[in-house]
């Protein structure tokens, strides 16, 4: 309401017939309003040129004046001074004109002869606290407006038929300016049908009234194609709750998506260039592997090549033995048949010569060798199977994938046996096992570990040249967590400098050509990822070296189906 202590009020009377100016001008003077001023005349032009002047706060308006009639007379006040309260005043039986006077700006409406001075009050108090909300209303819409218009990102409104109503500066910028009436769908992409629910934010926040959003590539006025991530929200809804209108704004993510792009063909470019690294590596652990294969190869074929050789005699033996046994038989056959016929002289010459090939062939030492050729034949077999075995049992063939149960010391057992010729000419192993129990692991992987060890120990001893041989000790046991293996040598030892890079892949301690500093990477990795156990080294120059290996008690089951073996002497 209008305040007592506001400023004085300033006010014009355009009214035709002036007894009833004078009459409304005495209501004024007369009421409880503070009043500055009351101007008072009865043609729009005057009216026009005292606002010109003066600063006024109200009119109260006769709308058929001399030089002016109806609405017309509104509007041009309306033109001039916006900012002023406006009363119309009509005349008897014009209710309607009133009407449509507070539709086309005044803030209020009287009907000549049917107000008082208190009505007069009522509708001035009114028409001024309505303009002030107007202003207001006003000037938040203008900054809101010019807020929305601020903006570098575009903003549509639209109805319920997907028909644009609305879009602010950015979005004319951007796409043109004929958006408004098209439908958002024919706009932005040129087409007959809307998008499906799915794909657009703004059927969604259609359908439950949420907000929501979606990204979409789209076509801007100049023919470049931009992504744009919209969200969608309910603008108006109607007395259901449900949204007539839908307000949607869009964020140009062109630069994001193009760097997504860029970061995912450098991902692309990273796992080819892995993929490629993997199969690089992949051929030089199966050199390092072949070359391995041949070096041990060699000693198995020395160690096999004894037992096989005296096997070999021994059947040489053996079938000039059986000429000899077949040929006495058949000597017998002809005394079978002397006896048949029972001539006396000739069994007696058959026999006699019997007795004498017998004596000629040694038969008796034959018969008494043929034991220990058999003997001999059947220890060398089994010399040359449990070769066989062992091998069988270091590579574990049958179980190249699978985590099976695992006694430490025999797979230590018969690694010795797989790398005995290439031990036993320069160093003497000792071992010391310990009663452990039997874990889940790859037994192949987990014995070329060991190898790989063994070889690296016995390489750096030869490398010393010494006049007598080195020691490898190997000792077992077993803690509440794990078992362990501790392989210590008394060769040259490692540098402190070098301990750290010791499991780094293609790092290695030997002679340009003499190793790819691939087996103790790949021993690491096994140990540790494949078997989630531990492997650390222990060494100083001149004082021999100390790997130690503990594999836990239990272990998850792992995937070592692309497990690589480790090259031995890598």
């Amino acid at each position: 309401m209008y305040s007592a202590n506001a400023s004085p009020l300033r006010i014009l009377i355009l009214e035709d017939d002036m007894i009833d100016g004078q009459q409304i001008k005495r209501m004024l003077s007369r009421s409880s309003l503070v009043l500055d001023r009351i101007e008072l005349t009865d043609y729009l032009e005057n009216g026009l040129q005292l606002l010109a002047v003066q600063d006024l706060d109200i009119i109260l308006l006769d709308l058929n004046l001399p030089d002016s009639n109806g609405l017309a007379t509104l509007k041009s006040i309306e033109n001039t001074c916006p900012s002023v309260a406006k009363i119309v005043i009509t005349g008897e039986g014009d209710e309607q004109l009133g009407l449509q006077a507070v539709a086309q700006g005044a803030q209020d409406y009287l009907i000549k002869g049917g107000f008082d001075a208190n009505t007069l009050i009522r509708a001035i108090h009114y028409s001024l606290e309505r303009k002030k909300s107007e202003k207001a209303l006003r000037e938040s819409k203008s900054q809101l407006d010019a807020m929305l218009e601020s903006l570098g990102d575009p903003m549509i409104m639209v109805d319920k038929a997907l028909c644009i109503i609305w879009t602010n500066e950015a979005n004319t910028n951007l796409f043109g300016d004929d958006a408004i009436g098209n439908q958002c769908h024919m706009f932005y992409h040129d087409e007959e049908t809307p998008c499906t629910s799915e794909s657009s934010a703004i059927i969604q926040a259609f359908q439950d009234g949420g907000a929501h959003s979606c990204d979409a590539l789209m076509t801007d006025k100049n023919d470049r194609q931009r992504y744009f991530h919209w969200t969608a929200n309910a603008a108006l809804r109607d007395k259901e709750g449900k949204p007539t209108t839908v307000i949607a704004i869009g964020r140009d993510i062109t630069d994001r998506k193009t760097a997504e792009e860029s970061i995912r063909s450098a991902y692309n470019e990273v796992e080819r260039a892995n993929h490629e690294l993997k199969e690089m590596q992949s051929q030089v652990v199966q050199s390092e592997k072949l070359a391995s294969i041949g070096q041990l190869a060699a000693g198995v074929a020395h160690e096999m090549n004894t037992p096989v050789g005296f096997v070999s005699c021994n059947f040489e033996t053996l079938e000039s033995y059986l000429k000899k046994i077949l040929e006495l038989l058949d000597m017998y056959e002809v005394l079978a048949r002397c006896v048949e016929a029972s001539d006396k002289n000739h069994r007696l010459e058959t026999l006699k010569r019997i007795k004498e090939a017998k004596v000629k062939m040694r038969f008796d030492e034959i018969l008494g060798d043929l034991q220990g050729l058999f003997e001999d034949s059947r220890e060398g077999l089994g010399r040359v199977t449990s070769i066989i075995q062992n091998l069988r049992d270091f590579s574990r063939i049958d179980q190249a994938c699978d985590l099976a149960e695992y006694n430490l010391n025999e797979g230590i057992k018969t690694t010795l046996t797989v790398a005995r010729n290439e031990v036993k000419y320069d160093a003497e192993v000792k071992t010391e096992f310990g009663d452990v129990p039997t874990v889940f692991c790859n037994a192949g992987q987990i014995n070329q570990v060991f190898l790989n060890i063994l070889v690296n120990a016995v390489q750096a001893i030869r490398s010393q040249e010494r006049e007598t041989p080195g020691t490898i000790l190997i000792r077992t046991y077993s803690t509440d967590t794990d078992v362990v293996c501790e392989i210590q040598d008394n060769g040259p030892g490692i540098s402190e400098d070098k301990l750290p890079r010791i499991f780094d892949p293609f790092f290695t301690t030997k002679p340009a050509g003499k190793g790819t500093g691939l087996g103790l990477s790949v021993s690491y990795d096994i140990i540790v990822n494949k078997h989630k156990g531990q492997i650390w080294v222990d060494s100083n120059s001149n004082e021999g070296t100390k790997f130690t290996i503990t594999l836990p008690l239990t272990v998850a089951a792992t995937d070592n189906a692309d497990a690589e073996s480790i090259p031995a002497g890598g």
